[in-house]
């Protein structure tokens, strides 16, 4: 029934009001009763205390007509009783109001009336009817002296009457008693009573329509701050509480509006920063794995999807389900040992490192782990690269530093004493002084270009004369190679005329270096548009497909152990894809091993 604030506010209006009737219905008309009974004897007592005084003063033993005369004036009946329990006199009020019935029954004596031994009065035979009623107990007590009260039925009057009892000083002692009906004061008490149930009905129904508009104005702020809560629940912090009364639940209704206001603020500052966070883990290099302490996986971004080759959702999974064995051991001994570790592994064709740490709570008990996964690859690759660099440049740098050695000491020593033995010799350290330099030259080259720090200088230049130029320079170490081109007889284009001159030369050295001496080597240029394509294409030992992301990358070499003959610093191609790209163009490749090389590059023709 009050299950809700309404009905609890309403029933409080309307419950504690009829209580409250209801105690009165109960306790005012018995009270009132009383009241007026105590009333009504306080009176009759004044009034018997001044008829007393007359009587005592004056003779109205004998005369029922005078004592008559007094009831009118004092509105009540009057009845002298002396010390034989003799009515001696009686006012004709009380005969008045008796039954008829009783008037016929009291008629056979005369005289003046006296009372039986049970106290009950008698008539005379004389006299007119006298009432008959019990108050032996009351009448001793005020012919003994004493003023008393009381209250009855009498079958006379078919009513209930009051009484009281006031002793009569006179040379004899006699009792005077003061009679009235109580049918007046009951009927006042009715009527009270019934007032009073009109008035609590009136009252109830007025407390029914103000405890409901009251209890309304308290509980649809309430009502409303329920109903945005659930919007608030759904994510909705706009909404506001709008007309609030200026008391306690209008200053709950602010506040409510304010806590929905920083809601929204704190919210959007958590969603920015969880947006932020989002953004930088998608965007991170390293792979970021979160375990928990149960070892079920809370956090994996996209980065370390694609290094573990992942691709399906592993939040909430557990971690053995997902990941190998290494990884497991790694989590396994950062929460036993509770300390930072690292752990490199092979994963298919990657090297990975794994770096775990611990995350403790603010009582440093241990809540989960976080992983960071970098693929290490290329970054391995780049160390060999620079290694077999080094070990390339001290090569070369070493053998013909040793060869210039050894032919100047021939000659300083006098070993070589011929001339034109000395000349030859004298050519060979000019020959291995031009390679180092060129070697000198090429990294140094490369480290401008890839710093932004090489000048291109554009002119106009015919192509095919220069593709035809290179040829005819290399063909010292065309040997028996074929080499055929494919393209119109003139292409004149804008570009930097010795920098394409050393793109050429470094792909058709690299096509020469890995085509055997009886090879083919082929060379197309086209026009597409207003760019310019050329291809250079051998039928050589060709390129592994996992080494092809990796040509362009400078101290890379092809596998040494598939071309052992061949020297070289693995500068060439990278210099190659520095120069196009900065000249605005872009280089290709698509080989297989064994089935030949087919390089690429395409630049601005004007």
């Amino acid at each position: 029934m009050f299950n809700n604030l309404f009905s609890k506010i309403m029933g409080s209006y309307i419950i504690i009001p009829i209580l409250i009737l209801l105690l009165l219905l109960l306790i005012l008309p018995n009270y009132l009763k009383d009241y007026f009974y105590q009333a009504k004897e306080r009176e009759l007592l004044g009034k018997g205390q001044a008829v007393a005084k007359i009587i005592s003063e004056n003779d109205y033993s004998d005369s029922n007509i005078s004592l008559s005369n007094l009831e009118k004036l004092l509105d009540t009946s009057l009845i002298i009783i002396n010390q034989e329990r003799e009515i001696i006199n009686q006012g004709m009020r009380l005969q008045g109001m008796m039954r008829s019935s009783w008037m016929r029954k009291m008629h056979h004596n005369q005289g003046r009336g006296m009372m039986n031994r049970h106290g009950m009065m008698k008539h005379n035979r004389t006299n007119p009817p006298q009432v008959m009623m019990n108050f032996s107990d009351e009448l001793n007590k005020v012919l003994a002296g004493d003023a008393t009260s009381f209250r009855g039925e009498t079958p006379m009057l078919n009513q209930a009457i009051i009484g009281v009892g006031i002793p009569i000083r006179t040379s004899e002692e006699m009792a005077l008693f003061l009679i009235s009906p109580l049918r007046g004061l009951e009927e006042t008490v009715v009527k009270v009573r019934n007032l009073t149930i009109r008035v609590s009905f009136i009252a109830i129904l007025i407390a029914l329509i103000l405890g409901y508009f009251i209890s309304k104005g308290i509980t649809r702020p309430v009502k409303e701050m329920k109903d945005k809560a659930r919007l608030m629940a759904a994510g909705n912090f706009k909404a506001k509480i709008d007309k609030l009364p200026n008391d306690e639940i209008g200053e709950l209704g602010k506040s409510f509006n304010y806590l929905s206001t920083k809601l929204e603020s704190n919210i959007n500052e958590l969603t920015t920063e969880k947006r932020r966070m989002e953004e930088m883990l998608s965007s991170m290099a390293e792979g970021v794995l979160g375990v928990s302490k149960d070892q079920r996986i809370l956090l994996a971004n996209p980065r370390l999807k694609e290094i573990l080759e992942i691709d399906k959702e592993i939040i909430g999974a557990k971690f053995n389900a997902c990941f190998n064995d290494t990884l497991l051991n790694l989590v396994e001994e950062v929460m036993l040992e509770e300390k930072e570790l690292k752990e490199e592994f092979n994963f298919g064709d990657k090297i990975i490192v794994a770096h775990a740490a611990p995350i403790t709570k603010t009582d440093d008990e241990l809540w989960g782990i976080i992983i960071l996964v970098r693929d290490v690859t290329e970054i391995r690759k780049l160390d060999e690269m620079r290694r077999l660099f080094v070990a390339n440049v001290s090569h070369e740098l070493k053998t013909p530093l040793t060869a210039i050695r050894g032919y100047l000491e021939a000659i300083l020593d006098g070993v070589v004493e011929d001339i034109d033995l000395q000349s030859e010799y004298l050519n060979r350290v000019l020959s291995e002084t031009t390679r180092m330099t060129r070697l000198v030259q090429d990294t140094l080259d490369l480290s401008r270009l890839q710093s932004g720090q090489m000048d291109f200088k554009a002119s106009e230049f015919d192509l095919i004369v220069l593709i035809n130029s290179v040829i005819i320079n290399l063909e010292g170490r065309l040997e028996d190679r074929d080499v055929s081109i494919e393209a119109s007889e003139s292409l004149i284009v804008k570009s930097d005329r010795d920098r394409i001159e050393e793109v050429l030369i470094n792909l058709l050295s690299n096509a020469i270096k890995f085509t055997t001496s009886d090879g083919k080597i082929e060379l197309k240029v086209k026009k597409i548009e207003a760019k310019v394509k050329v291809k250079v294409i051998d039928d050589g030992i060709g390129i592994p497909t996992s080494e092809l992301p990796y040509i362009w990358e400078r101290f890379h070499q092809v596998d040494r152990a598939r071309t052992p003959d061949q020297k070289g610093t693995g500068l060439g191609l990278a210099i190659v894809k520095e120069i196009v790209e900065g000249l605005g163009g872009k280089v290709e490749v698509e080989s297989e091993a064994g089935k030949g090389s087919e390089f690429s590059f395409t630049i601005e023709s004007k």
